[in-house]
């Protein structure tokens, strides 16, 4: 059964047969609460998403998904449309594997280098496609319903 903001607000309050003030008027936080642990506790495909898109020659960073994106699963070159699969890595391996910038090639290893981008090793020869296959945080339907009433 899918719930509604309102249709789970009442199924707990049924549930726990509670009307008391102020456990009504912190149901917004208790579900935001629980969306958060099943969240960061269970790994449900629901939780999983893939986008695509594309090096640029000489550039050793690739975008990430900015609205939605938690961590990564993979990260793929699309060559001769076959996925290699990326090895990912904290940033100082890459930085020790290709401690030059100008060394290019089709990229073997990836990190997370800040909030909007990974970093690449070596650096893409070519403008490849790439997939990437990430967790990503779903949107609340308790957050839905507060930006929808303003």
């Amino acid at each position: 059964m899918a719930y509604t903001f309102t249709t789970l607000k009442t199924a707990i309050q049924d549930y726990t047969q509670n009307t008391e003030t102020t456990f009504v008027s912190q149901l917004s936080r208790f579900i935001i609460n629980a969306e958060e642990r099943i969240l960061k506790e269970c790994e449900l495909p629901f939780f999983r998403k893939y986008v695509s898109g594309q090096t640029t020659n000489g550039n050793k960073f690739l975008n990430k998904p900015l609205n939605d994106f938690l961590s990564p699963f993979s990260l793929s070159v699309v060559n001769d449309s076959k996925n290699e699969f990326l090895l990912y890595k904290h940033v100082t391996f890459l930085q020790d594997y290709t401690p030059n910038p100008a060394t290019t090639g089709v990229p073997l290893y990836y990190a997370n280098w800040d909030e909007s981008s990974f970093i690449l090793a070596p650096t893409p020869n070519a403008s490849f496609n790439m997939e990437l296959h990430y967790f990503y945080r779903p949107t609340s339907i308790t957050l839905q319903l507060m930006e929808h009433l303003g």
